[in-house]
């Protein structure tokens, strides 16, 4: 804090450099200083400092000579009046708004109303309104005068009124704390009941009011009785002033002065008459003080004394816990200084700054958007164009528009500041939550349901069509709210999922890590204040408004009287947040929550909040206008300009323009809820070892323990087993999200272990723990059928080539007590079965060559890569890591995956020569690379379904057709019903034991290998490329007499009620071998044959044998005729009910409802037939008891 003089002999404050006057006894201190002063800076009257322009006349002198204090209305612009003798002015805003600004007042003399603009009303205190507030029951001003003088009572639609000043009402206004009748009824007879307080709250004695626990003992009265301001501990005076005995501090000069300034005298008597002698003031640092204790040393005002008893040290005020200045904080010794930022002006205290211009409140009020002066207190709605609930609302100055999200549009639309119009953003999005990047020019928003964070380019005269990407979309639980620093470019967003957090990543998704992740509820609500460089949010299940450094260190939270926290904004030195179950948008002082004021009450429910003003969304660097991104470009930590791509498009080597990609090879993580693609195009041009490629996260919907994956590329279908529910489920991709799961197989107390699929017929090879054979089921009619059974143990891992008919899996057996692993091939028919390698460990993900004659594998017990050439059995391995976890091919060349303290994946450069790779930020249980290369060409399965009527298996030297467990085969390609099994019973799919019908999948295993329990959903699997089967029959008319199944509905796979999920026709081919149609007779699918057929599957052609009469199930058509009476008559009853019932009360909305908003408008779920509170037509008015 001090400089030496140049000989040394002593040393002055940097104060007191340059300043004018020579304080060195060399004058060294006054050389070397500035004659001239640069851009921006004032030069202090005497020709020799020069400070800041910012610094000129903000109340507080800098030069020595105060000559940045004087003549002020010609040094700073925008002043408008000066007071304080000339040492201060202040703008034209200032003037008259309510605050003073200048120490003498003259800035609130002689104000004179200004007059409202047409279509306002003014209020008798000069605020203006909305004229169409003028007597509508709900006061607006803040002396309530526009519900006064009108000519009739208000129509109330809350149907709760004031019983003399006539104002409508909501049964949450009664007895809150605040009156809002005139007449004051709705603040009479409040019983007062014992409260149960907050985690973070004290008790006031009367048991009748909760307050911050920060409040105790903080030297204000909060609780009725005061008794928070009890019992506190002593406060520790600081080193310049007197410690009285029984409390309080006294300045050091009325010490031993003979007069008892102390409450009990203790500044007084004792060893006063002691004085300080010389060599005591000389062992002090800086004084001697005489008290009743005898001499002392003591510190002046701003310095502290050390343990020592005689070093005073500098304080720094600017490290207090209580920040001493609003903006910035400059500590000296002894002293410090406060500075506001550009824009700001100094408060005449000389800590607090305020904006030049009124800063304007946003907040959505249902579906309007209300425009509030923080000064003026004028009130101005904005056209929304919606009817339900905005719940997030930005702002971009630049463009003076409003940009929102509401419930009942998939969409992101924007208002008009100063045209009344409204537009549309983008459309086909779900927008939990909006924020504007006004730096990088995008616009930011959330999907909670796809779990994803997205930008898009804002509109401009350059930018007609904006492009759009996907910033981050892995490990996204359910995110919520989400707030931006484009000044840092770093955005924040809070999770309210399984793990309750706030994280914050950079605007590109980079450098993401959680800051909070204690002291939380549930926070539905951020915001974040660049003047203290603090985080906020609002938690609805503590009822309370937290903060935290950037960095998530020092968290408060404010447990006040709000009882439903939803939105909030910082501004300044106060805080703004709106309360969706009081119906008010209020402001409180951001360091304590105290000075809390009403700034919107309506009947209708609050939720956006944003405050508004230019000076928020000026910089003096753009850094994206100097990049030169051909798409997007968006904002990384520091900030830094970062190109980004649309979806489907790649980042070039340049990181500047986006392009198709040349190579289609594709590489898919599994992790428990996410997948991620990865073009391998991209992987060479990561920026870091610990950057992802240019990637995109799809969440799995409703999958929470995904485990193995497979994936048709020409039907841009993933299939997927999930271990927490035991199933199998096929999620097509569309417009980079995935579709809800289709659930194809789930099985019981078991796990499925491997999983292929045969992407030329769709048919999927799988194993489980406790079912240990390889089964093929086929995706499109759900037959089932065993490959291999004999000798086979738990499998691990299953390959296909579907090109060469070729399988391979690895098998562990235990014989004697001993588990080995073999690496074993046949054809994809089971047939040629052989061992290809027997001293595996623990084989993992299979995989073949392209040209099917190799097979790869991670052993991970002993980290190697293995591979087998299948007609040579030529064995190779290589060592890579102790931690392998798994294995892909690119182009016949690996790729791997090793989980050690991070999950990284390796790949070979684009030489082949140095082992390359890339971390992954997220747990991944699988992966494989697929393209359209690897998924081309074909076998004798491919067209017309090999014409098998079941299942068609490729093998080497053709193809082979199976039937269905329960079937046999009728000829080489069709089947009919085995009659293995008595009447109501099944056969297992080990062929070996037969159950009862309803046994199966009824919940409880009976079948010895679990197979009862084998249960699928009544929804096949629609190729877009092909559908396996018998396509020639299409232009069959299905039976119209056809019942139709119950939504949802399980059947056993391995039954011949399986047929129920094949279209009619196709059923009445492979059921009825082509000669009639299906129909359902008690429980069962029977066969109605065509004439001159008859027996269980037509077989019988009559012409050839006329032993037996023609039947024809007359049976089963009396049961299906007293099905479809039934089911007509069942939905004419619900549909009856329905119109029937009494319409739903009007009710709020919670955050549960607007977090299970429907994804599609095609399917709305209950909780969007749920609007938030709005009026109903009025019926019946009940006014509170005067």
């Amino acid at each position: 804090a001090s400089k030496a003089c140049k000989d040394n002999s002593e040393c002055v404050l940097y104060d007191h450099v340059c300043d004018g006057e020579v304080d060195c006894r060399d004058g060294s201190d006054e050389e070397d200083c500035q004659s001239k002063c640069t851009k921006g800076q004032f030069q202090c009257g005497h020709g020799r400092k020069c400070i800041e322009q910012t610094q000129v006349c903000d109340g507080v002198p800098q030069c020595q000579d105060r000559s940045d204090e004087r003549d002020c209305s010609g040094l700073v612009e925008g002043c408008s009046h000066q007071c304080d003798g000339r040492s201060r002015c202040v703008p034209s805003s200032f003037l008259c708004d309510g605050e003073r600004d200048c120490q003498d007042g003259t800035d609130e003399l002689n104000c004179v109303e200004k007059p409202c603009s047409p279509g306002e009303f003014q209020c008798n205190s000069g605020q203006c309104v909305v004229a169409s507030m003028h007597c509508d029951g709900h006061p607006d001003c803040i002396d309530q005068s526009d519900e006064e003088r009108c000519s009739k009572p208000p129509v109330c639609a809350t149907k709760l009124r004031c019983p003399h000043s006539r104002e409508c009402l909501v049964q949450e206004w009664l007895c809150d704390g605040d009156q809002d009748c005139r007449d004051g009824t709705d603040e009479k007879d409040c019983q007062v009941t014992p409260v149960s307080c907050g985690e973070f709250q004290w008790t006031c004695k009367s048991k009748t009011k909760c307050i911050p626990a920060s409040w105790r003992c903080d030297g204000s009265r909060d609780c009725e009785d005061g008794s928070d301001e009890t019992e506190c501990d002593v406060v520790k005076c600081p080193s310049h002033q007197f410690q009285c005995r029984a409390g309080g501090c006294l300045d050091s000069g009325l010490v031993c002065n003979g007069v008892g300034d102390c409450v009990d005298g203790s500044d007084e008597g004792g060893s006063c008459g002691v004085k300080c002698t010389e060599e005591k003031r000389h062992s002090c640092s800086q004084t001697c003080l005489n008290t009743p204790q005898g001499p002392r040393c003591s510190c002046s005002e701003g310095y502290r004394l050390l343990e020592d008893g005689v070093t005073c040290v500098d304080v720094d005020e600017c490290e207090a816990r209580t920040p001493v200045c609003s903006h910035i904080c400059t500590n000296s010794p002894g002293s410090f200084t406060c500075y506001c930022h550009p824009g700001y002006i100094m408060e005449p205290d000389g800590r607090h700054c305020k904006i030049t211009g009124e800063p304007l409140l946003l907040s959505s009020i249902l579906n309007d958007l209300f425009v509030v002066g923080l000064r003026s207190g004028s009130v101005n709605v904005l056209p929304s164009s919606t009817k339900k609930a905005i719940l997030s609302v930005d702002y971009d100055w630049r463009e003076r528009r409003v940009y929102w999200d509401s419930l009942d549009s998939d969409s992101i639309k924007w208002s008009s500041l100063d045209h009344k119009i409204t537009g549309t953003l983008i459309e086909g999005v779900r927008a939990d939550s909006v924020a504007v990047d006004w730096l990088g020019r995008n616009l930011y928003w959330i999907d909670g349901v796809k779990s994803q964070i997205f930008a898009i380019q804002l509109p401009s005269p350059t930018v007609t069509r904006p492009d759009f990407t996907v910033i981050l979309d892995e490990d996204l639980d359910q995110p919520r709210s989400l707030a931006l620093l484009p000044q840092k470019g770093l955005m924040f967003w809070t999770e309210i999922g399984t793990i309750v957090k706030i994280e914050r990543a950079g605007m590109d998704g980079s450098e993401r890590r959680a800051v909070v992740t204690s002291s939380l509820g549930w926070p539905v609500g951020v915001a974040l204040d660049p003047i203290s460089n603090r985080v906020y949010w609002t938690d609805q299940r503590l009822r309370a408004i937290g903060s935290a450094t950037l960095d998530g260190e020092d968290i408060q939270i404010l447990q006040m009287e709000t009882i439903n926290p939803f939105s909030l904004a910082v501004f300044n030195d106060m805080m703004y947040w709106s309360d969706t179950k009081r119906r008010v948008v209020q402001e409180a002082t951001k360091l304590t929550g105290k000075n809390r004021r009403v700034l919107l009450k309506r009947p209708r429910q609050p939720f956006g909040v944003k405050v508004m003003h230019p000076l928020l969304q000026t910089s003096i660097e753009w850094p994206c206008e100097a990049k030169g991104c051909s798409h997007l470009c968006v904002l990384a930590p520091g900030p830094r300009a970062v190109c980004k791509c649309p979806p489907g498009l790649l980042l070039s080597e340049d990181g500047l323009a986006c392009s198709s990609p040349v190579n289609t090879a594709l590489l898919l993580m599994l992790a428990p809820s996410t997948v991620t693609q990865i073009y391998l195009q991209s992987r060479h041009t990561a920026f870091g070892l610990k950057d992802w490629p240019e990637h995109s996260a799809l969440q799995l919907p409703s999958i929470n323990q995904a485990a193995i994956l497979d994936y048709s590329f020409k039907d841009s279908t993933l299939f997927v087993t999930d271990d927490s529910t035991t199933s199998l489920s096929y999620l097509q991709i569309k417009d980079g999200a995935l579709s809800r799961p289709h659930q194809l197989l789930r099985i019981l107390d078991d796990t499925i272990t491997a999983m292929a699929l045969d992407w030329v017929t769709l048919n999927v090879y799988w194993s489980s723990s406790k079912q240990q054979r390889i089964h093929v089921t086929s995706t499109t009619n759900m037959y089932t059928a065993v490959v291999l059974k004999e000798g086979i143990g738990r499998v691990e891992s299953i390959a296909l080539h579907p090109q060469s008919g070729r399988a391979c899996f690895a098998n562990q057996v235990s014989e004697a007590g001993d588990t080995g692993a073999t690496i074993e091939c046949s054809n994809m028919d089971g047939g040629e079965r052989r061992v290809v390698w027997k001293d595996a460990v623990t084989p993992a993900s299979l995989v073949f060559t392209s040209d099917g004659k190799s097979v790869y594998w991670a052993d991970t017990s002993v980290g190697t890569i293995s591979s087998v050439q299948l007609d040579e059995l030529a064995y190779t391995e290589f060592k890579v890591a102790d931690d392998l976890a798994a294995v892909a091919l690119n182009e016949d060349v690996p790729l791997w995956m090793t989980t050690g303290d991070v999950t990284r994946v390796w790949f070979l450069d684009e030489q082949q020569q140095n082992k390359m790779w890339f971390e992954v930020g997220t747990k991944v249980v699988s992966l494989k690379v697929f393209s359209r290369a690897s998924h081309k060409g074909s076998n004798q399965c491919s067209v017309d379904n090999g014409g098998c009527s079941h299942l068609c298996l490729p093998t080497a030297e053709g193809r082979s057709c199976r039937c269905a467990h329960d079937h046999a085969p009728l000829n080489s390609t069709h089947c009919h019903p085995h009659q293995h099994c008595p009447t109501g019973s099944r056969l297992c799919l080990d062929q070996l034991s037969c159950q009862p019908i309803d046994k199966f999948c009824n919940g409880h295993v009976d079948c010895p290998d679990h197979s009862d329990e084998n249960c699928r959903s009544l929804q096949k699997l629609k190729s877009s490329g092909m559908v396996p089967g018998h396509t020639h029959h299409r232009n069959h008319p299905p039976p119209q007499s056809f019942p139709a199944l119950p939504k949802n509905a399980s059947t056993s796979l391995n039954t011949s009620e399986g047929l129920w999920t094949v279209d009619l026709e196709q059923c009445s081919f492979t059921r009825c071998s082509g000669r009639g149609r299906c129909l359902v007779v008690d429980g069962k699918m029977q066969c109605a044959c065509s004439l001159l057929y008859r027996g269980e599957s037509c077989e019988d052609n009559l012409l050839k044998s006329l032993q037996e009469p023609l039947v024809y199930g007359a049976v089963g058509l009396a049961t299906l005729v007293a099905v479809i009476v039934a089911l007509v008559i069942f939905r004419r009853r619900r549909n009856d009910e329905t119109s029937g019932a009494d319409p739903p009360a009007v009710r709020e909305t919670s955050l549960t409802e607007i977090e299970t908003k429907a994804e599609t408008k095609a399917e709305p779920s209950p909780s969007t037939q749920t609007s938030p509170t709005e009026p109903d037509k009025p019926e019946v008015t009940k006014e509170l008891k005067p």
